[in-house]
């Protein structure tokens, strides 16, 4: 089981990694960098304290990979699974910077019927699972709330910058749809 976990954690990276370098928008008018920043400082932070060597050495204890391990491996897959579903959905609208596509089209198919960011919603719920797989209450808390402050900042963010561009159009959206799940 931990091979699984630690397969799924290696993807969600690869993925990560892959739509940070790799899917630069060049259609987009970029309209704001600076959330990118403190989302970057609030995860790093976050997953910084959390493995602490104090933390780290008592989550990584050689121990069985018990109910909650399991648990949270399958919240990890949960999540990174909404994410990659999110990119899908975008496709061509889909950029690591916030902006709108020049081709200025809202989204509203698939899990964007239901939830407006649905890809930090993956993220959140990826960092919940890591969350649960530690098992040590302050690191737990450390990888879990840092990041989420991240994503809510930046969907606080992507939301003022949806609704000027959009405007009515958004605001319709937004009635019929929650902002995270």
């Amino acid at each position: 089981m931990r091979h699984l976990f630690w397969g799924i954690v290696f993807a969600w990276w690869v993925l990560d990694f892959y739509l940070l370098i790799f899917k630069r928008n060049h259609e987009q008018k970029v309209a704001e960098k600076k959330s990118k920043f403190i989302v970057t400082l609030l995860i790093f932070t976050g997953v910084g304290l959390a493995l602490i060597p104090e933390s780290f050495r008592a989550v990584w204890r050689h121990r069985e990979f018990g109910a909650f391990q399991i648990a949270g491996t399958f919240v990890i897959l949960a999540g990174v699974t909404i994410r990659f579903l999110s990119v899908l959905t975008l496709g061509k609208h889909f950029a690591r910077d916030l902006g709108v596509h020049r081709e200025k089209e809202l989204v509203t198919t698939g899990l964007y019927s239901r939830v407006r960011h649905p890809s930090y919603t993956g993220e959140i719920i990826s960092f919940l699972g890591v969350g649960l797989v530690f098992q040590h209450f302050p690191a737990s808390l450390f990888i879990t709330i840092f990041p989420a402050a991240a994503f809510v900042y930046r969907a606080i963010v992507e939301e003022k910058m949806l609704l000027e561009e959009f405007g009515s159009e958004y605001e319709e959206y937004r009635k019929k749809t929650r902002m995270f799940i």
